[in-house]
């Protein structure tokens, strides 16, 4: 299921939040997540990057860096929890160097 969709340039490095306070039940917590990063517009397209994932009790900040002007990249993250929940999200990120 795509959760967002953002556009940002190629020489930005930006974090972007995934909340679970809403989705977790009391006592749960997430504790894993595994992440790819996959070019829609060419297969061979490596340029974006995930550089860091930070992981909180309720929710993951995602690290992105880099990116090809004018692709179309998908960040697919397996999330797993404490209590054996397990959530695949994908975020869609546009470059588009202004």
């Amino acid at each position: 299921m795509i959760l967002e969709k953002y556009t940002k340039q190629p020489s930005e490095v930006k974090d972007y939040d995934v909340g679970y306070s809403d989705w977790l039940p009391p006592g749960d917590t997430v504790f894993d997540v595994t992440t790819t990063v996959l070019c829609l517009t060419n297969a061979t397209d490596v340029a974006l990057l995930n550089t860091s994932i930070v992981v909180s009790p309720d929710g993951i900040k995602f690290w992105m860096a880099g990116g090809t002007d004018g692709a179309k990249y998908k960040l697919t993250a397996l999330v797993s929890t404490q209590g054996g929940r397990i959530d695949e999200i994908e975020l869609v990120f546009t470059i588009k160097d202004h």
